[in-house]
């Protein structure tokens, strides 16, 4: 059988369903589960080295210390692994944006440049987790495509919910639809971040979090005004 140029011939993986037996006191449920969170470590290091496209099975598991047989044990292909390390890297960030909020202090400024804040220095620590959180989950394909929308989504919902509890009036009333909002917010930190990845981070931090907090505050001081109105 050919050898194609992401993939190498796996191995024979063992029978499925059998129980296996346990080697240091870990069961055969834990050992995968530890390969497979190799893998997907490996899988960033590789991704984040040489990209998407150039990257292959081979790659990830020399890297992961692996053979090709616990790769498939794991996944299907290369794209089924890239899923599962931008879901990591994504999962990631999410955990730590909720905790930069909750120790903010409840003002809608302050709670903005806190998760602004943890968003770049999150992509600025690691070049891995900027280039597949940011460049390469574009060009992977429509089933990351998919992944990625909903990814976005998950940080407008959490935008969304913020604008809510800060003012509550002008949702109910429908002055502004925060849904649709904190979909353009996402959008534009989303591009402005990728473009300071691709400048290889080249802009100062501060500078970059200074101009997009411009457009957060621009929002809020617009649905103040708004807010002002309603009393009057």
């Amino acid at each position: 059988m050919p050898v194609s140029r992401n993939r190498v011939n796996p191995e024979t993986p063992s029978t499925p369903g059998t129980t296996g037996r346990r080697y240091g006191g870990i069961d055969p449920e834990e050992r995968q589960r530890q390969r497979k969170a190799k893998l997907i470590e490996a899988g960033l290091a590789v991704f984040g080295e040489q990209g998407y496209h150039n990257s292959t099975v081979r790659d990830v598991c020399k890297q992961a210390q692996l053979t090709s047989r616990y790769f498939y044990e794991n996944f299907d292909g290369m794209e089924a692994l890239f899923k599962a390390v931008y879901t990591s890297v994504n999962r990631e960030l999410m955990q730590t944006t909720i905790m930069s909020l909750a120790s903010c202090q409840p003002d809608p400024e302050k709670l903005a440049e806190a998760a602004l804040r943890n968003f770049l220095e999150f992509i600025r620590q690691d070049p891995h987790r900027a280039r597949v959180a940011l460049i390469d989950a574009l060009n992977v394909g429509e089933g990351m495509n998919i992944l990625a929308d909903k990814a976005s989504q998950d940080f407008a919902q959490l935008i969304a919910g913020f604008m809510h509890q800060m003012f509550p009036k002008l949702d109910a009333q429908g002055k502004l639809n925060f849904k649709i909002l904190a979909n353009g917010l996402v959008g534009a930190n989303t591009r402005i971040a990728t473009q300071w990845v691709a400048d290889r981070c080249k802009a100062p931090l501060e500078d970059v979090l200074t101009n997009t907090l411009t457009l957060f505050k621009a929002c809020i001081g617009y649905a103040r005004t708004l807010e002002a109105e309603l009393k009057d």
